[in-house]
C-alpha cells in the first residue's frame, strides 16, 4: 500500500510574508511548507513539496503560474505553483529580505543585504544553469527591506532601513553615468514603497513609500511645463559673444567657434525607459495612520 500526502492540518504561521493571488487564493508559509487557502470555497491545501527550514520569503509571478521561496538558510525553490512541483533550486549566499517578480515575469529582484539583484527567471525547461544574475546595485548603505517594480519593468523602487528609498534603473544606459534619485525626510525605516500610475497612459506619476512610525510620504513630479513671461533683464551682448537658442545651446556670432553643449538627452538613452530619469520630485503630501495607545 503506497500512501501520498494529502494536507497538513493544525500547523501554525511562523513568519514571512503573505500573497494573494486571483482575488481568491491566500499563499502563506506554513513552517517549511506553504498552504494555499481558498478563501471563497473556505478550503485550505498544502503542496507536497517542503523546504529544510522554514520559509522565510515567498513571491509569485504575475500569471500565477511560478511561486518562488526562500527558507531561512537562504534556499530558494522554484516551483510550479499549478501542477505542484518543483522546477529548479538555488542557494543564495546570504540572507534574503523582499523577493519580487517583474510584471511581465522574466525577472526576480531580490534584497540581499545591502545589495539589491536582478536575476533572469527560469522557465519550464531544465536547465544546467537556470537562474542567471543580470544586474547587481550596490547603492543602499543599509539591509533592503522593500523592492517594487513600475508597470513597464523599466524602474525599481529599493527602500532600506538607512532611511531612504532609491529610484533605480533597470536598463543599463550606454554612455551615461546616473545616480539614483534619493526619497528623503524619513525618521525611520522604510517598510513599504510602491509606485502610482496614471491609468490612461500606464506611466509613473507618484511615489508612496511607508515608514515604521506609521508615516506614509506621498511624493509627485514637478510640473516644468508652466508658462510664464520671459522677461529679458540681461545687459547687451558685446561684439562677438556667443548667443544661446531656446533649448539653452550657444549660436556662434560672426568667427567665434563655440562647441555645442552635450545635454542629458543626449547618449544613448530611450524616451521610453529614461522618462522617469529626467524628472524631478517632490514630496506633496505627508500623512500619519498611528492610533493612540489602548488605556
Amino acid at each position: 500500500m503506497n500512501y501520498r500526502f494529502q494536507n497538513l492540518l493544525g500547523a501554525p504561521y511562523r513568519g514571512g510574508n503573505v500573497l494573494i493571488s486571483e482575488d481568491t487564493l491566500l499563499i502563506s508559509p506554513v513552517g517549511n511548507r506553504i498552504s494555499v487557502t481558498d478563501l471563497v470555497k473556505s478550503q485550505t491545501t498544502t503542496l507536497p513539496v517542503q523546504s529544510s527550514s522554514n520559509i522565510s520569503r515567498i513571491a509569485l509571478s504575475p500569471d500565477g503560474v511560478f511561486l518562488v521561496t526562500v527558507d531561512e538558510k537562504n534556499r530558494c525553490l522554484f516551483i510550479n505553483l499549478r501542477r505542484r512541483v518543483v522546477l529548479h533550486r538555488i542557494s543564495f549566499k546570504k540572507p534574503i529580505s523582499v523577493v519580487k517578480f517583474s510584471p511581465d515575469g522574466a525577472f526576480i529582484a531580490v534584497g540581499t543585504g545591502k545589495l539589491v539583484q536582478i536575476w533572469r527567471a527560469p522557465g519550464f525547461k531544465k536547465e544546467f544553469f537556470p537562474f542567471e544574475l543580470v544586474r547587481t546595485f550596490a547603492d543602499c548603505h543599509d539591509k533592503v527591506t522593500t523592492l517594487d517594480w513600475s508597470p513597464d519593468g523599466h524602474y525599481l523602487l529599493a527602500g532600506s532601513k538607512d532611511l531612504t528609498v532609491r529610484l533605480l534603473i533597470v536598463k543599463k544606459l550606454s554612455g551615461i553615468k546616473y545616480k539614483p534619485h534619493l526619497f528623503l525626510g524619513h525618521r525611520d525605516s522604510i517598510v513599504g514603497s510602491f509606485f502610482g500610475t496614471n491609468k490612461k497612459t500606464n506611466k509613473v506619476e507618484k511615489v508612496y513609500t511607508i515608514t515604521r512610525d506609521c508615516y506614509i510620504f506621498s511624493w509627485g513630479i514637478i510640473d516644468n511645463n508652466v508658462d510664464e513671461m520671459e522677461v529679458d533683464n540681461s545687459e547687451p551682448a558685446s561684439p562677438g559673444t556667443p548667443r544661446r537658442d531656446s533649448e539653452g545651446n550657444m549660436e556662434s556670432g560672426g568667427d567665434v567657434s563655440v562647441k555645442k553643449r552635450k545635454t542629458l538627452g543626449d547618449g544613448n538613452m530611450d524616451s521610453e525607459v529614461g522618462y522617469l530619469f529626467r524628472e524631478k520630485w517632490e514630496l506633496v503630501r505627508k500623512d500619519s495612520f498611528s492610533q493612540a495607545p489602548a488605556r
